[in-house]
């Protein structure tokens, strides 16, 4: 989509990019360029899953430092590594959390703070902060299990858009990461048509709901309203309250936009109509 605009892609990973065929999905769908493990000289901490996140971040921060300086405009994925067992990180960057292990995730959690909070820091000195709108987003919780067949409260994260020119706000209506990526395209003040199924959080056709995916289950939330949809099985509804997840009487509606969603979805993809 923003190739003919003259943008260059690249995905930054601080291991081994052929874990998960991610070398060869995001090559295989348009990026111009990968920087992995392999392309790191002499980082300052390597552990289990490949450089820390603040070797990471700040190779980053170089790589766009040039590629502003060349006015190459340019869009960039970096991929955390240390909140994943056995939760590598170098020490002495962050106050450990007191009454639990220094290798545990919540640590890691802090530390991958730490790193994002130095790359804004590092960016913020330079001159592309002002020309770059950065996201900053969780794909799911710690851990995606629970009771519920769905856990639908460990889909709720955090998630960050900041840059130069972009005012302080809170929102918090239902949102999900269609939603984020359309927010993040709206505010780089390009008019642009693209397939993505969400919509802006400043747009008039915003809707109140969230795409969920677990395994090979599927879910959409409307509301308080959630349809699930699994493989060889009837489709379902349930009313999410209290954190929880109530059997409720068949919602067609919801449970067909379910499976239209998921449709849609698999169709743009296989035939590449997002290029």
């Amino acid at each position: 989509m923003l190739k003919p605009l003259g943008y260059h892609s690249l995905f930054i990973y601080g291991g081994e990019s052929r874990f998960d065929n991610m070398r060869g999905w995001f090559l295989g769908n348009g990026f111009d360029e990968v920087i992995d493990q392999s392309k790191f000289i002499d980082p300052e901490f390597t552990g289990t899953w490949g450089v820390s996140d603040e070797d990471m971040v700040l190779r980053a921060h170089q790589k766009f430092k040039k590629l502003h300086e060349q006015k190459q405009p340019f869009a960039a994925v970096m991929f955390s590594t240390s909140n994943h067992s056995p939760f590598d990180f170098p020490q002495g960057k962050i106050d450990l959390i007191e009454g639990i292990p220094e290798k545990s995730e919540l640590n890691a959690i802090k530390y991958a703070d730490h790193a994002i909070g130095r790359f804004i820091e590092e960016a913020k000195k330079e001159p592309y902060y002002n020309d770059t709108v950065f996201v900053v987003v969780a794909d799911h919780n710690i851990r995606v299990r629970g009771s519920d067949m769905l856990p639908v409260k460990l889909y709720h994260i955090p998630g960050m858009i900041l840059g130069g020119g972009i005012d302080a706000e809170k929102i918090d209506r239902l949102t999900t990461q269609p939603d984020v990526l359309a927010t993040a395209l709206d505010l780089t003040g390009q008019d642009l048509n693209y397939p993505v199924l969400g919509h802006s959080v400043y747009s008039d056709q915003k809707k109140d709901l969230v795409l969920m995916q677990f395994n090979d289950t599927y879910a959409l939330r409307i509301g308080n309203k959630v349809a699930v949809l699994r493989p060889e099985k009837e489709a379902l509804t349930f009313v999410y309250q209290e954190q929880k997840m109530l059997p409720a009487e068949h919602d067609e509606e919801i449970e067909k936009k379910a499976l239209a969603f998921i449709l849609t979805m698999n169709h743009l993809y296989e035939k590449r109509l997002y290029k």
